[in-house]
């Protein structure tokens, strides 16, 4: 990949040199926001005299154990792509790994309490549309599951200590970016999200991003506009998604007029009809762009309020958290990011 052209391909990330002289002022302006985003500190404050629930995210792992320690916790997340070829027993095996990461008995201090796990578009076993043959065929084989949950278009209620619970949803589906062999796909520009995630959700784990939230806005957004709707409806105090490896990170979310505003500034900066191609465009013509100004300075001006209301004014702190959890490094086959842990 070139410093002066775009990305080889939209799940790589283009140059920090293309996005100055490419969309100089997005950048400029989602920067700010960001620096605003830090000084807000904190958009969720677990309930007084409560232990926190520490929740470790991952997913992206594509048939590969990580060879660094997963970090202790309480709820593990795994948001899809388990495998690569997404057979029964591949996916067996990466349950097998998920299994020695669970407590082994209620009052052990070891592992996780809790593991929830949904499925990715490489996991083609769990969609009878995309199983292979193989797996067609063999109806009698089934997965063991031990004590990890499976969530696909359904919901669980998890016990903490202290009487504590967290209400989890999961759900599949993504734009169609493969062939028939990937899984819960749908066309893009489909509603595949409107009116399906309960209302009272703590915590919605999908594989898709929702748009323009780690999920490489520059390349145009790969993740679904409907599907960022329905978590403003729901607004979860997380959101753990993954399929976007380049996407990977953890972001605070506010829910109000900065988070509003940010997302109308990226969408008419980076939702433009298949995002003009550098080669039909002129260096910095962002900076002559007075739309742009004018949402860039809104966007300013929000994100000024939000931390004068939570820092100055006492404001309600009434946000969360989104997570990408791919460990898999960009367009790359190596598990060379993290887990994400979150503090709920």
């Amino acid at each position: 990949m070139g410093l002066f052209l775009p990305a080889d391909s939209p799940f790589a990330p283009p140059s920090f040199l293309y996005q100055v002289i490419y969309h100089p002022l997005t950048t400029w302006f989602t920067f700010l926001h960001h620096v605003f985003l830090f000084l807000r500190g904190r958009p969720y404050v677990s309930p007084k005299n409560r232990v926190p629930i520490r929740v470790v995210c991952l997913s992206d792992t594509h048939s590969k154990i990580p060879l660094t320690a997963i970090p202790k916790g309480d709820l593990l997340i795994h948001a899809g792509d388990l495998t690569n070829t997404g057979t029964l027993s591949s996916i067996q095996q990466s349950i097998d790994w998920l299994k020695t990461l669970q407590k082994p008995w209620s009052g052990s201090s070891d592992g996780f309490r809790h593991i929830v796990v949904v499925a990715g578009n490489h996991d083609s076993y769990f969609d009878e549309r995309s199983r292979s043959l193989h797996d067609q065929r063999n109806t009698r084989r089934t997965l063991d599951w031990g004590k990890i949950h499976y969530l696909q278009h359904s919901a669980i209620t998890l016990p903490f200590p202290d009487g504590r619970e967290l209400k989890v949803y999961g759900a599949p589906q993504i734009p169609k970016c493969g062939g028939k062999e990937f899984a819960f796909q749908y066309d893009r520009g489909q509603d595949a999200w409107s009116k399906t995630i309960p209302d009272d959700v703590d915590v919605l784990i999908t594989h898709n991003p929702p748009k323009w939230h780690l999920d490489i806005p520059q390349n145009g957004g790969l993740g679904d506009e409907f599907e960022l709707q329905e978590v403003w409806r729901v607004k979860p105090t997380l959101h753990a998604f993954g399929h976007v490896h380049s996407g990977y990170g953890k972001e605070t979310v506010w829910w109000d007029d900065s988070q509003k505003s940010w997302e109308k500034l990226l969408s008419y900066a980076y939702n433009k009809p298949a995002a003009t191609p550098a080669s039909h465009r002129l260096p910095l013509t962002e900076l002559v762009d007075l739309q742009l100004w004018v949402l860039g300075v809104q966007s300013l001006i929000a994100d000024i309020r939000g931390v004068l209301w939570t820092r100055l004014w006492g404001g309600a702190r009434q946000g969360g958290y989104m997570v990408n959890g791919a460990l898999t490094y960009q367009t790359t086959n190596k598990l060379s990011n993290k887990p994400q842990i979150v503090h709920l």
